[in-house]
């Protein structure tokens, strides 16, 4: 892991964060060692290391809270996304409490927040995030199953160290997303949907694979794209798990899934 010293650490949201109507970005880290196999983090511009080195590096900014404390007075009120190209509740994060400085540090400006995460690490600063009028949690739970998990994103918690998480947040009052993006293949389409519908999370949202058409920016890589053609998922499944869960319980689809708390 490598340390170094940050200009700014909210910047002016971009591309899709943007059109989802937020107004500003965080990212305490660079990288992220999660490496989930089909992170379109990898293939932005911003991440000028070889694709094939994805999940492989880590590059934390060490003077994020400072800087937190310094310049969260400008996104004040305003919508603010956590984080967009790293997870900000990665494994570096349990000793460096970046996030959670940032966190403390926005509490008093009342930005409308969203956290987006995999780590189930989120549940250790529930007592910064009941302080935020307006918040949202979503974790991502891509799949119902673990032997998927694995193919796809082998260094990610667990799937259901993240439905506890879930419940530890909803317990503790804080409203909570379920992110099914990028939807990868499901063993049990109709015990997942009951599942999540069951649950009745604040907002849930699904996704196909990011695909940029040749073009720069957010990508599926082939290795994930050959992972769900050996698993024999193609655009027809995704289609009918997001048609059985469109029975069953509200539904957005897509960067539709993606605004802030309040919108």
């Amino acid at each position: 892991m490598e340390l170094i010293e940050s200009r700014s650490i909210f910047s002016p949201a971009t591309g899709f964060i943007k059109r989802c109507g937020f107004d500003w970005t965080c990212n305490p880290f660079v990288g992220c060692t999660f490496g989930c196999t089909y992170c379109y983090a990898a293939y932005l511009p911003q991440n000028r290391r070889p694709v094939e080195d994805w999940g492989k590096w880590l590059t934390a900014k060490r003077n994020a809270v400072a800087l937190a404390e310094k310049q969260a007075r400008k996104v004040a009120a305003q919508a603010v996304y956590l984080s967009s190209v790293t997870d900000p509740y990665q494994p570096a994060e349990r000793s460096l409490h970046l996030t959670r400085g940032i966190l403390e540090a926005l509490v008093e400006h009342r930005p409308r927040l969203t956290v987006q995460t995999r780590g189930p690490l989120v549940v250790r600063d529930i007592d910064v995030l009941r302080q935020f009028r307006s918040l949202r949690v979503n974790i991502s739970l891509p799949t119902d199953s673990e032997r998927v998990r694995q193919r796809f994103e082998p260094k990610a918690p667990p799937l259901e160290k993240r439905w506890d998480a879930l419940r530890e947040l909803r317990d503790a009052g804080i409203p909570v997303g379920i992110c099914i993006t990028p939807t990868l293949p499901i063993e049990d389409v109709d015990g997942f949907a009951h599942r999540l519908a069951d649950f009745a999370p604040d907002v849930l949202v699904c996704q196909d694979f990011h695909d940029a058409n040749g073009r720069v920016g957010a990508d599926t890589g082939p290795v994930a794209r050959q992972r769900l053609v050996e698993l024999g998922w193609g655009p027809a499944n995704y289609q009918r798990f997001v048609e059985r869960l469109r029975r069953m319980t509200p539904l957005f689809e897509g960067e539709a899934g993606f605004f802030p708390p309040g919108a």
